[in-house]
């Protein structure tokens, strides 16, 4: 009995950690094998709780799905990437990913995510910036 409580919990757990999650303004991205091969690239923006790519092409903001692995550093009022590198607010972030609509983010990261995401909507074409899961990202300040 006690092994297959273990063996449950193991599942359970593993699940969790591949379904992405909400940290603060935070979208962490589930994980993924592959991904696509867009240059998201902008400068960070945050405002309330979102946070947003502002892409230098257009008029635009998309909020952001972070690569599996990011998170909020909330004494910082940063985003930690997963290789502890903080990105702030006026930093401009670039990486392989791409813009799904909102309403296709169900790959991409968990209810919460799509939630926050969601509501964070700010363009024409309810795009959302997402980075593959496993990407590393390039800062520049």
């Amino acid at each position: 009995m006690r092994k297959a409580f273990t063996i449950a919990l193991v599942s359970v757990l593993l699940l969790s950690a591949c379904a992405g999650s909400v940290d603060g303004p935070v979208i962490e991205g589930k994980w993924r094998s592959g991904g696509t091969d867009a240059d998201v690239h902008g400068e960070v923006e945050l405002e309330g709780n979102c946070l947003y790519l502002m892409h230098p092409d257009a008029d635009e903001r998309y909020p952001i799905v972070w690569p599996r692995g990011t998170s909020w550093d909330a004494d910082e009022s940063a985003v930690r990437l997963r290789d502890g590198t903080l990105v702030y607010p006026g930093d401009t972030i670039s990486g392989g990913g791409g813009f799904p609509y909102a309403s296709r983010l169900d790959d991409y990261t968990s209810a919460a995510g799509r939630e926050l995401a969601g509501a964070c909507v700010d363009n024409t074409h309810d795009e959302i910036a997402v980075f593959n899961s496993g990407e590393n990202l390039e800062v520049q300040r």
